[in-house]
This record gives structure tokens, C-alpha cells and sequence, in this order.
């Protein structure tokens, strides 16, 4: 016999309810406040010593951001040696990470106004962030392998020392060589994140056992994938502390191209990626990301005196603007691609030879493209015509065909009618020449040629005639 109690029908939880519940758990798991914490906190040290104009300012700064961070490495720690919470871990660890770099921005004012105090601060912070790392890693036993490692220290380095570089160019604002060296950062950190490669090749059994449950990319690649975002920040944020013009606040010589060439190395590392990963998907997407790039470095430009000075520095030392320069840099890569026998490499060379058949060097936006180079259009075309005859692509073969005599034919008719105002009988003249190999093809026809040519590339055997 039932209980009483199972008599009792089960109450149904109402929607409000779930809800709720919905919420708990999910604040439970992903925990929002390290973040908001940390936020708050930047936000508070920048209202309170962001000035730093006394010495006491910037200690009381620089004390703040490693005693907060330093707060957040204790609080990892105590999650994974006591609570095994590594959900929460893997957020307080990227925050560690948030905080290494917002120390690196933090003291650009300083730098600027005071060289010699500053560089100490920028040393000062990049040894804090090397030892802090290293000491966590250790304290919860996370394995970081060396060729992820190095990487991630150089990246470090990056954001903390080559403001060093800047600070005593400042003084003249229109330096070419300050420019260079504004412009430089995003290419420096490309070549950084270049030696990435060793590790990708080494496959994903080289982080495995890694001391976490956190699987393959997860980790380590999401903590590149942050400092990749925060590098396109901190070089938005250099040409904004290092650049200073007396009485003009608002120019700025930061455009969107600053980054292609950063994207170009990101793109290789996806490449490989997908290579040693043989995943087509990352392939794809590293071959698309040119196409990316290059529309990148067509938009952002202003008119304003400074980032039209630069302009013209990088047309005159590069000989191109950067919508050329970008084509050129797409070109390399899709060949690259090609020797590496990736899917689309090879529709990507014929891309970009096309579009540079419309792009010249002096181009600086899509409503400045030139008259068509026919040198570039027969390049474009003969890629695609090799690449139908080795892989027997008869579809490619007849679309290269099509567009080469459209084109030709294109010049061909202006000719014409350039020409038939002043030679009366050139219709009659053309006509003629181009009975001529209508007759040899006729004539080869009649003798089984033709089809015995068409039976060797297709491998089947002629029909008899006759």
C-alpha cells in the first residue's frame, strides 16, 4: 500500500521559479563577478591615481594593480589546491593575464612625461608578470609547455618594453622614425606569434597531460587568442599615449591597415593549424582571412594632416598604399598555401593576380581602381588553365577558357572599331583569317584526329566512324 506521502501529487515548479534556477546555476558555473570585480577596480585605480603627476601617485598605482593581481593569483590558487573549481580558474587566470597587460598600458602617461621614472615601472611590471607566472603555474600545477611558453613571455615583453623604444621619439611628434615605430608594433607582434609554429607542429599530444580537465584547444590557445585581441588594442592604444600633437587632440595616425600585417601571421598559425589538425574548416578560414584583410586596409582612412602624413611615408618607403601592399602580402600567402597543397590556394593566386590587374599602387580605396592591366588578366587566367590541365578539370578548364576569350575579345572589338573607320576592307580581311583554322579544324576532323586527341585526355576509347 502507498504511503501518504506518495499520494500527494508533485507541485509544479512555475516558470519564475525555473528561472531563477536557470540563473543560479549559470552564475554557479560561469561566475560573472571576477569580472565585474576586476573592472571595477581598474576603473576605480584610474579615477583615483590616474593623473600621476607625484611620485606617490604612481607607487600608490603600481601597488594597487600587483596587490590586485596578485589577490586573483591567490584566489586561483585557492580554487584548484582546495576546491578542484577550475571552471572558475581557467576566468581568474585570463583576468591574471587582463592584468599583466593593463599594467603595460597604464604607465604609457608616465613614460611620456617622465622617461626616466617610467622605464622603471615598465621593467618593473614585466619581471612582476614573468615571476607571478611562473610562481602560479607552479602553485597549481599546470603544465605550460616550453614552446607555448617562450611565446607567451615575448608577447609579454612586447607589451611592456617596446614603449621603451617610443618614449624618446616623442619629443617630435612628426618623426618619421616615431611613426615607423608606431606602425611597427602590430608586424613585431605577428613575428612574435610566428613562433608559435614549433608548438603547432608538435600536434595537440604536446599539451596533453597538462595538469587540467580542460581539453584541446581550450587549453593553451585560448590565452593567444586573448593576447591576439589585446594586441590590436594595445596598438590602437600606443598611437593614442605616444603620439602626442601640441594643441590637437583629436588626430590620430592609427588606421585599420596598422593591423593586416598581424593578421597575415595569424592567418599562417591557422593554416598550419588546420594542416596538422587536418581540419577543413580552419583551413578555410585561414584562406578566407586574406580576402579579410585586404578589405581592412581599404577602410578608416581619414583626411586628417597627421594620418595623411604617415600615408604618404608608407607609399614612398613601400612604393605602394595599402590596399597594393595588402594584394601582394595575400598573394605570398595563397602561394604559400599552394605549395602546402591547400584546398582554394590556388583559386586565391588567381584572385589576387585579377585584382591587381585593377589595383595599382597609388589605389587607396575601391572607387580608385584603374583601367585593367592585361598582364595580370592573362596571368590569372593561365592559373586557372594549369591548374584545370593537372587536375583534369574540365570545368575549370572551360571557365578560364571563357574568360580569357571574353576579355580578348573585349580589346579585340574596340580594335575593331577603332580600325574600321580607316581600313575599308578589314572585314573581309578578318573574315579570311578566320576561315583559315575553321578549315584546318574541318580537315583534322575528317582524319579521326580530333577524336582520337579528345580519347586520350578523357582515357576512353574513339568511337569508329564511317
Amino acid at each position: 500500500m502507498s504511503s501518504p506521502e506518495s499520494a500527494v501529487p508533485s507541485v509544479p515548479v512555475p516558470p519564475s521559479g525555473r528561472a531563477a534556477h536557470s540563473l543560479l546555476r549559470w552564475v554557479c558555473t560561469s561566475n560573472p563577478f571576477y569580472i565585474i570585480s576586476a573592472a571595477l577596480f581598474l576603473f576605480g585605480l584610474r579615477v583615483s591615481f590616474g593623473s600621476q603627476a607625484r611620485d606617490i601617485d604612481s607607487w600608490a598605482l603600481m601597488s594597487g594593480l600587483t596587490g590586485y593581481t596578485l589577490l586573483l593569483a591567490s584566489a586561483g590558487l585557492l580554487l584548484v589546491r582546495f576546491a578542484r573549481v577550475w571552471n572558475d580558474v581557467r576566468t581568474v587566470l585570463l583576468l591574471v593575464v587582463l592584468m599583466f597587460l593593463a599594467t603595460s598600458v597604464t604607465f604609457d602617461e608616465l613614460l611620456v612625461l617622465d622617461p626616466e621614472r617610467g622605464q622603471w615601472y615598465c621593467v618593473g611590471g614585466f619581471v612582476f608578470a614573468v615571476a607571478l607566472t611562473e610562481g602560479l603555474l607552479r602553485g597549481i600545477r599546470l603544465r605550460l609547455p616550453l614552446l607555448f611558453r617562450m611565446p607567451y613571455h615575448l608577447t609579454l615583453a612586447l607589451f611592456f618594453l617596446y614603449p621603451l623604444l617610443l618614449a624618446p621619439l616623442t619629443r617630435d611628434p612628426h618623426s618619421e622614425l616615431l611613426m615607423w615605430g608606431l606602425w611597427g608594433f602590430a608586424p613585431v607582434a605577428g613575428l612574435i606569434f610566428l613562433t608559435l609554429l614549433p608548438a603547432i607542429h608538435r600536434g595537440r599530444d604536446y599539451s596533453r597531460d597538462n595538469g587540467s580537465p580542460w581539453p584541446w584547444p581550450f587549453y593553451p590557445w585560448s590565452v593567444f587568442v586573448f593576447l591576439a585581441v589585446a594586441v590590436c588594442g594595445r596598438a590602437f592604444l600606443l598611437c593614442w599615449s605616444f603620439h602626442l600633437l601640441p594643441g590637437i587632440n583629436e588626430q590620430l595616425i592609427f588606421g585599420p591597415y596598422f593591423l593586416v600585417p598581424f593578421g597575415f601571421a595569424v592567418a599562417v598559425l591557422l593554416l598550419e593549424l588546420g594542416l596538422v589538425e587536418k581540419t577543413r574548416v580552419t583551413q578555410w578560414i585561414a584562406v578566407a582571412m586574406p580576402l579579410v584583410l585586404v578589405a581592412l586596409s581599404t577602410v578608416g582612412h581619414r583626411g586628417e594632416p597627421i594620418y595623411a602624413e604617415f600615408l604618404r611615408h608608407f607609399a614612398t618607403r613601400l612604393g605602394a598604399m595599402p590596399m597594393f601592399v595588402a594584394l601582394v602580402m595575400a598573394g605570398a600567402f595563397y602561394l604559400y598555401a599552394w605549395t602546402r597543397a591547400v584546398q582554394f590556394a590556388a583559386e586565391g593566386v588567381a584572385l589576387v593576380l585579377a585584382a591587381l590587374a585593377f589595383v595599382g599602387p597609388d589605389a587607396l580605396t575601391l572607387d580608385e581602381l584603374s583601367a585593367p592591366q592585361p598582364a595580370f588578366l592573362i596571368a590569372a587566367v593561365l592559373v586557372q588553365v594549369w591548374v584545370a590541365l593537372w587536375r583534369h578539370d574540365g570545368w575549370r578548364l572551360v571557365f578560364g577558357a571563357t574568360v580569357a576569350i571574353g576579355w580578348v575579345g573585349t580589346v579585340a572589338w574596340r580594335g575593331y572599331r577603332t580600325l574600321r573607320e580607316e581600313v575599308v576592307g578589314l572585314d573581309y580581311l578578318l573574315l579570311g583569317l578566320v576561315l583559315l583554322p575553321v578549315a584546318v579544324l574541318i580537315s583534322l576532323a575528317n582524319g579521326g584526329v580530333l577524336s582520337r586527341w579528345v580519347a586520350r585526355w578523357t582515357g576512353r576509347t574513339p568511337t569508329p566512324t564511317g
